[in-house]
């Protein structure tokens, strides 16, 4: 997983990858921390999709784009375009099989 540090660092780390994941979170909140250990455990099944991280302590300007109103939130991206938004923490395995299906999508 990689971080990123504002809507335009986000949009050049994405360029070149056809599948995407995006997750928004505060790591001071308990249910974000689930769901980056989820998503971690996710990708370590699964590494064909690219994840991202934006703190929301650090990265003010990416939730107002993608209307994101809580935390934690994993937005899925197919050719650049939003497919999916799963909010909350989730196991592993359902992560990792909404991502696997959303991104399957032909768009």
């Amino acid at each position: 997983m990689q971080n990123v540090f504002s809507y335009i660092d986000f949009q050049k780390k994405i360029e070149g990858h056809d599948r995407a994941a995006l997750l928004i979170h505060n790591p001071e909140n308990e249910s974000s921390r689930c769901a980056f250990r989820s998503i971690a455990e996710a990708m370590h099944l699964s590494q064909t999709i690219s994840v991202f991280v934006a703190d929301v302590s650090q990265v003010q300007d990416i939730h107002p784009v993608y209307k994101i109103t809580s935390e934690p939130s994993l937005l899925l991206f197919a050719n650049g375009k939003v497919v999916n938004i799963l909010e909350g923490c989730h196991e592993s395995d359902y992560f990792k099989a909404m991502m696997n299906h959303d991104l399957s999508k032909e768009r």
